[in-house]
């Protein structure tokens, strides 16, 4: 991290990086240049195409990539902290070594009560949070989910959803939740749908045994998102097509997929994006807190979790969340799955700003200056959010 006299000097001062390679949404500038004034991007273009203002700090970034912040929806916990307490304060600091600008803090299902405690002391920390990665609020994965499908997380922490028990937890989360994972055929959820929209709270349908009918409805009543594309929900059979199916089949879902290689076949990874296109697949983590932590075996909700390589598994094998973060999901997008870099940049970057209605996402004048530079191997040397450095190698 940089300290704090150089955060202090560079104050809104204007920032030009230039000499790598940049990519916008139109064109790949190679060598490119971009220029942050304050908190917005001011110019981008071939490197030496535009005037610069005098006092300008400038980046040489040659044999680099620059790229928008990644934006991750969907993570759970970073080097050993859980975002479901205090410990996200921890992840906030610790993202942008990984690229990560902009999150969304995403909690488990727990018994009602430790709910409602993790939600209070997440909303506690995003009222004064440190400096690091934005949390525009906070994306709660159940408790309102089948048992059925109820993937890492237990059968007995998911339950029907009940309006009382979904307010009082909108109450304890201080109006941060921005997101929630729902099974559209558990208790209420039908009903409240469309009161969710209305609100700003983005509905995604996840850890779900629901009917291809049942996920109809439940686009018509404003459902516009899938928690992570292929697991944890009822699978596609051409005479059932399930949640799956749905999925494919709605253009309004935008569709989370964990690009490890793990959690979904390279092969898979390509068909989702063929059927949804690229603007509708969303490049998640769904990191839990081992991502960035030493291999072994840890433990979680009197569970035990093995680390290995960049997977986080249970001891039978079954997926337990991921352990490997954003940038490095770029890299098995271009390596295993063969998607261009600036697609996999797309996914990982524009599309989520896109579902959280931010403006952030390309590089392009007016946009939130949130730009990572990547070395060859995937690693930030540089992340900037809203015009300040705040990691540098």
């Amino acid at each position: 991290m940089l300290s704090k006299f150089w955060k202090e000097e560079q104050g809104t001062m204007s920032i030009l990086i230039t000499g790598g390679v940049l990519y916008t949404p139109q064109t790949v500038y190679d060598p490119g240049a971009i220029l942050l004034e304050g908190t917005v991007i001011r110019a981008v273009g071939p490197a030496g195409s535009f005037a610069v203002p005098e006092g300008t700090r400038t980046m040489e970034t040659p044999g680099q990539r620059i790229i928008p912040g990644l934006i991750d929806v969907h993570l759970h916990g970073f080097g050993g902290h859980h975002v479901m307490g205090p410990g996200l304060a921890e992840v906030i600091r610790a993202l942008p070594s990984q690229g990560t600008t902009t999150f969304l803090p995403s909690s488990v299902s727990f018994p009602l009560p430790d709910v409602l405690r993790g939600l209070e002391e997440m909303a506690e920390v995003l009222a004064h949070p440190p400096v690091g990665a934005l949390a525009p609020g906070i994306h709660m994965e159940g408790p309102w989910i089948s048992p059925k499908r109820s993937g890492g997380m237990r059968p007995e922490y998911c339950y029907p959803l009940r309006r009382a028990d979904l307010e009082a937890c909108l109450s304890a989360a201080r109006g941060t939740v921005r997101m929630i994972t729902l099974a559209p055929e558990e208790g209420e959820v039908l009903d409240v749908l469309p009161w969710l929209v209305e609100r700003g709270i983005i509905p995604s349908i996840g850890h779900s045994d629901a009917t291809y009918d049942q996920v109809t409805r439940a686009v018509a009543l404003g459902l516009n998102h899938a928690t992570h594309a292929f697991n944890a929900m009822r699978p596609f059979l051409h005479r059932d097509p399930g949640v799956v199916g749905g999925m494919l089949d709605h253009e309004a879902i935008t569709a989370e997929l964990i690009a490890d290689g793990f959690h979904v076949h390279p092969p898979a990874m390509r068909t989702l994006v063929r059927a949804k296109g690229l603007d509708r697949v969303c490049l998640i983590s769904d990191a839990m807190f081992v991502a960035g932590t030493p291999e072994g075996v840890y433990d979680w909700d009197n569970r035990k979790i093995v680390h290995k390589g960049e997977t986080s598994r249970f001891p039978d094998g079954a997926p337990a969340g991921s352990a490997m973060m954003l940038n490095r999901m770029l890299q098995v997008s271009v390596e295993q799955a063969g998607f261009s870099f600036a697609d996999a940049v797309q996914m990982a970057s524009e599309v989520p700003a896109r579902v959280l209605g931010l403006r952030k996402g390309r590089l392009l004048p007016g946009y939130d200056a949130d730009v990572v530079v990547l070395q060859e191997n995937y690693r930030p040397s540089c992340t900037i959010i809203g015009g300040e450095i705040i990691f540098q190698e």
